[in-house]
């Protein structure tokens, strides 16, 4: 029986794996983009590419801790977690588009807006939906049942 300090630690342990790959999944995006619109994005412009992605990590980390993205009641399963994903990454969109408006002085066409929601959804989605399968594990079967 597990305490309630270890189920703590568990739960800040995966809390970190999360955010980590988050933030990991938004910096891959802002280096496809980058290397689209034909600017740097290797190992070099590391700081270039998290320059670029810093306002939508900013807006996903809000947004995702407000729609309970890192709580195990709303990501336990692909399903869940996709769903909470979705719902996230649209509040972190709206407020990475402000931050990066503040930033860069204008707002972007809207066309950059549907671009970056879907593409990073894509890969937030992906990442996020391959650690909740992981996370839950092969499905034990029920006797009786096939």
């Amino acid at each position: 029986m597990a305490t309630h300090q270890t189920e703590l630690r568990a739960s800040g342990r995966r809390m970190a794996i999360l955010v980590a790959g988050d933030i990991v999944a938004l910096l891959v995006f802002a280096a496809i983009g980058r290397r689209s619109h034909g600017e740097d994005a290797g190992p070099g412009a590391i700081l270039e590419v998290a320059r670029t992605a810093a306002p939508f990590i900013l807006g996903w980390l809000i947004a995702a801790s407000l729609a309970g993205a890192y709580t195990p009641a709303r990501t336990r399963g692909p399903g869940t977690m996709l769903l909470t994903t979705l719902l996230g990454w649209t509040g972190g969109l709206i407020l990475g588009a402000v931050f990066r408006a503040i930033l860069i002085g204008r707002f972007s066409p809207i066309s950059f807006y549907v671009i970056t929601f879907l593409v990073a959804l894509v890969i937030l989605g992906g990442w996020r939906g391959v650690f909740a399968l992981l996370e839950a594990g092969p499905r034990r079967k029920v006797p009786g049942k096939r």
